[in-house]
């Protein structure tokens, strides 16, 4: 199913947003005057247009990882929304010559959206060095089980154990013992409030693609929309 057809499908969907922010958008530029990527305005508008809640996962200052704050991305999107691309749209001066904020036709809603500072990498290491998915998630679902945040708390970094674990899959075993994976960057009961929900953003196999393999790990159902990943 193409996302034309879940644009119409219903407003009042949940929505998973991943990195939509500026250090993701290589055209956004608000000092030199320039708007957001057309891919970017397309997503912040969907996103918008809907009614229903929407979890916001971000990579910020918080996790030291990108130089993006809630504040600048917040900014990000009232100035593509709302057709600000600089400061000087932004204010305009009313009768009492003071500067105030200037009206935007569609403003964004924002007590619907919760926004999660995820960080960077969590399961990445494997998924870059080319652990199946299958492991990955039966990773996962271990270490919940196990109530362990770090995979290297699984094994106590004994290798036959990491074998058994992966049915005698050397590549896996191999893979697990080299690098380790952390989950305790949301929680599940957090992601199963937005089963059912569009999910839109990136990267594609990147920060995007930790997201689904989570909600996969726990059988919470989402709908990607493609024309709106990056």
């Amino acid at each position: 199913m193409r996302s034309r057809e879940f644009i119409i499908e219903g407003r009042n969907h949940p929505v998973i947003c991943v990195d939509v922010q500026p250090n993701y958008d290589n055209q956004y530029s608000p000092a030199h005057g320039r708007g957001a990527s057309p891919k970017m305005v397309a997503i912040m508008e969907f996103v918008n247009k809907q009614t229903g809640p929407v979890l916001f996962f971000v990579n910020a200052e918080e996790t030291g990882i990108a130089d993006d704050t809630f504040d600048s991305i917040r900014e990000y999107w009232d100035n593509t929304v709302c057709g600000w691309e600089n400061e000087e749209d932004r204010y305009e001066e009313d009768e009492y010559g003071d500067y105030v904020e200037a009206e935007c036709g569609d403003p964004i809603e924002w007590n619907r959206f919760e926004i999660v500072d995820k960080g960077y990498g969590y399961f990445r290491g494997l998924m870059d060095m080319g652990m199946e998915d299958k492991d990955i998630i039966k990773l996962i679902r271990a270490m919940y089980q196990a109530k362990v945040t770090d995979s290297r708390e699984l094994f106590d970094e004994d290798y036959e154990e990491m074998l058994k674990f992966f049915d005698g899959d050397e590549d896996a075993a191999d893979l697990a013992a080299t690098e380790s994976m952390s989950v305790e960057w949301t929680s599940v009961a957090q992601l199963k409030q937005f089963n059912g929900a569009y999910i839109v953003g990136g990267g594609r196999n990147e920060c995007l693609r930790e997201v689904e393999l989570l909600m996969n790990a726990f059988n919470i159902k989402y709908k990607r929309i493609d024309d709106l990943v990056y």
